[in-house]
């Protein structure tokens, strides 16, 4: 199965031009993430050529886990859980259907742009460590979503129709992003303007607070999760994660899975 390059970044724009023009972003939207792209981003919004995927429609699913010192006491938690959201996606009728990409929180390189989910990569103690240094929340969800769109406009300009999930899974705050969230406020307004994208965040710890980061950044209260740190909470998060996805992924608008998406 082969995949696109990462594009250059005129591609890019050209791209999110695109997307603009057919309403998914604004020209506000567009200008900011144009001004934002990188390395990183541009490898992220590769993904499996469209002549080789196995489905009359995609799901691109974007996953970014938190890998910051704060959560090492769910390290091994988070790993299983991660595996056990793959393996789900494996097993599930809509495996065909479901393109992954997943970016660590800190590491701004993603693990992988968009795969079948039999050839996602796993988690373990290799390449997931909890002992980043900060929390750039607002940077990296603007840098995975901005992929997110780059590639969906890329198959829908094949005629494939694309639907988008982006989810978030932390355990703190923004605290060393160049955004602010004002900025994931404005992109993300835009794409659910668009019933193109579900937009969800999971917060691990203090349910006030992440409530009100995920306000601020303009995900809708029924998409967003906040769980405890046990591992049998773990297992939970990325059960409803599972879950959540595979029943978004039939569902012929997504705007009709955004305001219950964890229920």
């Amino acid at each position: 199965m082969s995949q696109t390059g990462s594009p250059t970044s005129a591609v890019m724009n050209s791209l999110l031009n695109a997307a603009q023009e057919e309403g998914i972003i604004s020209q506000d939207t567009r200008d900011m993430m144009c001004v934002s792209l990188n390395d990183q981003t541009l490898a992220g919004c590769a993904g499996v050529d469209v002549e080789d995927i196995e489905s009359n429609d995609v799901t691109l699913v974007t996953v970014i886990v938190d890998e910051t010192g704060s959560i090492a006491g769910c390290e091994q938690d988070v790993r299983q859980g991660q595996n056990e959201m793959v393996k789900s996606f494996v097993d599930s009728k809509q495996r065909d259907s479901i393109l992954l990409g997943q970016w660590r929180l800190y590491d701004p390189k993603p693990y992988h742009s968009y795969l079948p989910v039999s050839q996602a990569t796993l988690l373990d103690a290799s390449n997931y460590r909890a002992d980043a240094p900060s929390t750039p929340l607002y940077d990296r969800w603007i840098d995975a979503v901005t992929a997110n769109v780059a590639y969906a406009q890329q198959l829908r300009a094949a005629g494939t129709p694309v639907r988008s999930i982006c989810v978030v899974l932390t355990d703190g705050g923004d605290n060393s992003s160049t955004h602010r969230a004002t900025d994931c406020l404005k992109l993300n307004t835009d794409l659910l303007k668009s019933e193109q994208f579900v937009l969800a965040f999971i917060g691990i710890g203090d349910a006030a607070e992440f409530n009100r980061i995920a306000k601020s950044m303009g995900i809708p209260a029924g998409s967003v999760l906040v769980a405890g740190s046990s591992a049998s909470e773990m297992r939970r998060v990325f059960r409803l994660l599972s879950q959540s996805v595979i029943r978004a992924s039939q569902t012929g608008n997504p705007s009709q899975a955004q305001n219950n998406f964890f229920s």
